[in-house]
């Protein structure tokens, strides 16, 4: 043997063992802890684009109308009375109920009216409506709403139609907004 052997060379090796278990915990911390903001919506079905369709003029009887109306200080009037919106859902229920399949809510929202106070309104409409297909579900098939079938829905939407109008106010002072 020479006096030049070569050695082999080693080189150090770090310990990357636990380095993946650190960054899941990280991003599973950096999940849980981050707020995550959730944008509020209105869920509606508009009816299909009918270019030939006219405007129809009907007459409604004033007994048959409930108007809803947000102020631009976001107070709910209903039949210009002043209202709580948690007030809203047994009125407008009761008022559903009442009129049969000839009521209608007339919505009314100033401009200068809170998202917010809009959105409070129409859910509380929408859960009066679905109480009162609730208790006609009941009524004629024994069981809730929910639990029909596609042709017993469309029965008890004959007997309760969703009859809702709205106005904007969109030109005050003779400016769009």
């Amino acid at each position: 043997m020479g006096l030049f052997q070569r050695r082999k060379h080693i080189v150090p090796g770090l310990n990357t063992t636990s380095t993946a278990d650190i960054s899941f915990m990280l991003l599973i911390f950096f999940l849980v802890t981050t707020s995550m903001d959730v944008d509020k919506g209105l869920s509606r079905q508009l009816p299909p684009a009918d270019h030939q369709r006219q405007e129809e003029q009907s007459d409604v009887n004033k007994d048959n109308l409930m108007t809803l109306t947000i102020t631009p200080q976001n107070q709910l009037l209903v039949d210009d009375h002043p209202m709580e919106i948690q007030k809203l859902r047994g009125i407008v229920a009761d008022f559903i109920t009442r009129r049969g399949k000839q009521h209608l809510l007339s919505i009314k929202t100033d401009p200068n009216a809170s998202y917010n106070t809009y959105f409070n309104m129409q859910n509380e409409i929408v859960a009066a409506y679905k109480s009162v297909r609730d208790q006609i579900a009941k009524r004629e098939f024994g069981h809730g709403y929910a639990f029909c079938s596609q042709e017993q829905k469309e029965a008890i939407r004959s007997i309760c139609p969703q009859r809702i109008t709205e106005s904007y106010d969109y030109h005050r002072g003779g400016q769009a907004q």
